[in-house]
């Protein structure tokens, strides 16, 4: 091969890479191990927006950021030891000022003689990959806060769920023990009326038959003892029929019905009193209007309950009871000065709501949605209540004045 030729070749060889240079999509720039730009391609070009004009020549700091100027001094320290950088991944800026996120490949140029005279760069701008990385890692972001929040969710909803099972579990058990406190205040109730029974029209009954027996046998053989037998066995059956009486208004006076909570209660506190000798002070206040037959029944029987307690428990020889009226508003106070209780026993009272006919007390308080508290010491008891004034139903009223005319 001649000379010509190999020139020819050469300078062919030379055109042809020069061609794939200028129309690489890649910014393919070369510079001195100064840092001195020697070549800029189209790529270049139109990555940085500087001509090649305007390149050569210059630094290669002129795309490099101020806060990235330390990177080109480490490369050119490489490049003087003839080492390669591969995709190295960093920031340069456009002529415009903006910023790209670029990868460079950094290869040294060598002279004849094996020496490093140079480099050769080749910069991807991966700008828009780095913008979906981004956009990639902050939706990932987003779904763990919202992985975050929702497990949360589930936690508080679990706990929620948690609580209000544990609620409907305690109500499920407040429940069963409300059934049996009542099922167990019905039962005392019915042994109250049974002892009653017993006591009072047992004994009356008893003695009428012996008084009929008797009766009997004086009818043969003793005429003039007839007459006295016959009348002590009416004064029986008199006695019988006022107990039986007695019983069935303790069960529910009729007068509670017909006159009201004041007239009931008179005639229940003169009757107890002269059956006792419990010695009792009722004052109602004046003009007392009939109040719900719920909260007339409770009023009744929370009364009746302090004056059992009272006469069977507390010592007392006295009773004094107020029962008041303000605005919309029913006061109820029973206190008596006997042995009164402990504190801790009024402690036991207050968180357990157990004692004698205590537990029956709050309940029938809480039905109608009425406040007990109980005060006791060395020197009696005070129990107060305090109830909304309920007026009767339209119903109520028209049952009461049938009650009345009959």
């Amino acid at each position: 091969m001649t000379n010509n030729s190999w020139h020819l070749n050469v300078d062919k060889a030379i055109g042809l890479l020069a061609g794939i240079v200028d129309s690489s999509d890649d910014a393919i720039i070369s510079k001195n191990l100064d840092g001195v730009i020697t070549s800029w391609n189209a790529g270049a070009e139109r990555l940085f927006g500087y001509t090649a004009k305007e390149a050569i020549g210059q630094h290669i700091s002129l795309v490099i950021p101020l806060s990235r100027r330390d990177e080109e001094i480490a490369i050119l320290e490489r490049l003087r030891r003839g080492e390669r950088v591969d995709h190295f991944d960093t920031v340069r800026v456009r002529k415009d000022g903006t910023t790209l996120d670029i990868s460079l490949t950094i290869s040294p140029v060598r002279d004849a003689a094996g020496n490093t005279v140079g480099a050769s760069t080749i910069a991807r701008d991966f700008t828009e990959r780095k913008r979906i990385e981004r956009a990639l890692n902050e939706s990932e972001e987003r779904f763990r806060t919202l992985a975050r929040a929702l497990d949360t969710q589930v936690q508080f909803r679990t706990q929620e769920l948690q609580r209000r099972n544990a609620e409907i579990v305690h109500q499920s058990e407040r429940l069963r023990d409300l059934s049996g406190r009542l099922l167990q205040l019905q039962d005392e109730e019915r042994r109250h009326i049974a002892r009653e029974l017993h006591d009072t029209a047992g004994q009356t009954l008893a003695a009428l038959g012996m008084n009929l027996a008797q009766l009997a046998k004086n009818a043969k053989h003793n005429p003039a003892q007839l007459a006295k037998d016959v009348k002590d066995a009416q004064d029986l059956v008199q006695q019988l029929t006022q107990e039986i009486r007695t019983t069935s208004y303790l069960l529910h006076p009729p007068l509670l019905d017909q006159n009201g909570l004041a007239s009931a209660l008179r005639w229940y506190v003169q009757g107890l009193a002269e059956r006792s000798g419990l010695g009792i002070d009722l004052t109602i206040s004046e003009n007392f209007e009939r109040l719900s037959r719920e909260i007339e029944l409770v009023v009744f029987r929370l009364v009746q309950e302090c004056l059992t307690n009272i006469h069977r428990h507390s010592g007392s020889r006295t009773a004094l009871i107020r029962v008041r009226r303000e605005a919309d508003k029913i006061h109820v106070e029973v206190q008596d000065d006997g042995k009164g209780m402990s504190q801790k026993q009024l402690a036991e009272i207050e968180s357990q709501g157990s004692g004698v006919g205590i537990r029956g007390m709050r309940e029938r308080v809480r039905q109608v949605d009425g406040e007990l508290t109980i005060e006791s010491n060395a020197l009696g008891t005070k129990i107060s209540a305090t109830f909304l004034a309920k007026t009767p139903s339209a119903k109520q009223q028209s049952e009461t004045q049938q009650l009345g005319v009959a």
